[in-house]
C-alpha cells in the first residue's frame, strides 16, 4: 500500500486556501454586521423622527401659528415657531446642534416642555429647505421644512451626495392665512419660498 503523506508545498497551499476562505467568510459577517447596525440606526432615527414631527404637529393643531423666524447660528439650525393662544404669544423652538461628534435635535414646545433627541449614527444638515405659500384670496397658507439627515458619512446609500429622503425630517402644515401676522418682515411665512435654503448656510455670519 502507498501511504504517501502531504508534502510541505501541499500543506502550505491548504493553509493558504483555508485562510482565504476564512477571510472571505469574515468579510461577509462584517458586512452583515455593518448592515444590521445601519438598519438599527435608521430604524431608531425613524422613531425619533416620527416623535419630533408628532410633537410639533401637536402644537400646530392646538395653537395658532402667527409666524416662523430663522434664528440659526454657525453651528446649529434654530427655527422659532410663534404661536398665539388667545392674546398670549409664545415661542416654540426647533433646533439641531452638532456637539463634539454627535448631532442632536431639540424641540421646546409652546408649553415650555423640552425634548432632546440624539441622532444615533447620523449626521444632521445644518441647512434646511423651506417652502412657503400664502393665498389670501382663499384664506389659506402652506409651508414645508425639510431637514436632511444622513445615516453616517460613509453610508453609500444615504450620504450628502446620495440622499435617502425617507430619513429626512420633513414638517409640513396647511392652515388659515388669517392666523398669520403679515406685518412682521422677519417672519418667513410672510414671503414666497420654493425650496430655498434657510439655516446655517443662509446665515450671513457663516464663514
Amino acid at each position: 500500500m502507498n501511504n504517501k503523506g502531504m508534502t510541505l508545498v501541499e500543506l502550505l497551499i491548504s493553509i493558504v486556501l483555508i485562510s482565504t476562505v476564512l477571510i472571505f467568510l469574515f468579510q461577509i459577517l462584517l458586512d452583515l454586521r455593518n448592515e444590521t447596525n445601519n438598519n438599527n440606526y435608521a430604524y431608531n432615527n425613524q422613531i425619533k423622527r416620527a416623535e419630533i414631527i408628532y410633537t410639533i404637529q401637536d402644537d400646530l393643531n392646538n395653537y395658532s401659528l402667527v409666524g416662523i423666524t430663522d434664528n440659526s447660528l454657525n453651528n446649529n439650525l434654530v427655527l422659532n415657531f410663534h404661536f398665539k393662544d388667545r392674546e398670549l404669544i409664545k415661542i416654540a423652538k426647533l433646533e439641531t446642534e452638532k456637539k463634539n461628534d454627535d448631532y442632536y435635535v431639540r424641540y421646546t414646545s409652546f408649553k415650555g416642555e423640552k425634548t432632546s433627541w440624539k441622532m444615533e449614527g447620523a449626521i444632521i444638515d445644518l441647512c434646511a429647505l423651506f417652502t412657503s405659500h400664502v393665498d389670501q384670496n382663499i384664506n389659506n397658507y402652506y409651508y414645508k421644512i425639510n431637514i436632511f439627515i444622513y445615516n453616517d458619512p460613509y453610508h453609500e446609500k444615504n450620504n450628502a451626495e446620495v440622499n435617502n429622503a425617507l430619513d429626512d425630517l420633513e414638517i409640513s402644515y396647511m392652515g388659515e392665512s388669517s392666523q398669520l401676522d403679515l406685518t412682521n418682515p422677519d417672519y418667513l411665512t410672510n414671503k414666497e419660498y420654493l425650496n430655498e435654503y434657510i439655516g446655517a448656510c443662509a446665515n450671513k455670519d457663516v464663514e
